[in-house]
């Protein structure tokens, strides 16, 4: 999980639910990428004082991809759940999506519905596409961005060498899902329940780098074209 400059209240939270999974076997890595916020950070993760948690320090704010890179190399599990410092995870989580990989061994990385809340506590549902096959999974692509980067569990065997795409300041995990699938024949799908809650508010970086998204999905798909034609 990158942690940047992240209001405290935001962090216990996500921290709280990772900590209250129903399935308890993991590390819990947090990747500190503001070095100047670092001893206020560290006060309040060292608090917890659960043995599971690996504090990692940036020495550069380097950005969420490159945070997310440090993390994913450190780690040392089969499974890699990703998390944002200010989403919470429902508690059943992490036993849902280990139980799926480890059922489904052909499918690469899973993720899952969302519960988007703002501020005013109103929610709006996130729905993400469900795939039974490779080519059903590549068209998704062209409809939307079809998974939510703070609900994956990747399997490590399939992620491999990839990683996130610093280059990338918005879609660097539409870049990486796009490079599995397209480049990999990774197969993967969304479970039908919503297992994050995604937080919604005006520093969300969808929100204030609109166009860099849209230009940045714009040069993703034009590489998936490249490398790949639709069926009729």
């Amino acid at each position: 999980m990158p942690v940047y400059n992240t209001n405290e209240m935001y962090l216990r939270q996500a921290i709280e639910s990772v900590l209250n999974q129903t399935y308890s076997n993991f590390e819990f890595i947090i990747v500190n990428d503001a070095p100047l916020d670092e001893a206020r950070v560290y006060s309040i993760v060292a608090g917890y004082n659960d043995t599971r948690i690996i504090w990692l320090p940036s020495i550069i704010n380097s950005g969420i991809a490159a945070a997310s890179n440090l993390g994913i190399n450190y780690a040392q599990g089969e499974f890699i759940a990703m998390l944002d410092h200010d989403d919470i995870c429902v508690a059943n989580r992490f036993a849902q999506q280990v139980e799926f990989l480890t059922v489904y061994p052909e499918y690469g990385f899973v993720g899952s519905q969302a519960i988007a809340f703002y501020a005013d506590q109103s929610t709006v549902e996130l729905n993400y596409p469900f795939s039974s096959s490779l080519i059903e999974l590549k068209k998704s692509f062209f409809i939307t961005v079809p998974f939510l980067n703070p609900s994956i569990m990747f399997r490590r065997s399939a992620l491999g060498d990839l990683r996130y795409n610093p280059h990338y300041k918005v879609c660097a995990d539409y870049d990486l899902f796009a490079r599995l699938v397209f480049m990999h024949n990774i197969m993967a799908t969304n479970l039908p329940e919503p297992l994050l809650y995604y937080r919604f508010h005006d520093t969300n970086t969808s929100l204030t780098q609109y166009l860099v998204a849209e230009q940045e999905t714009n040069a993703i798909q034009n590489w998936i074209l490249q490398m790949w034609h639709p069926p009729v």
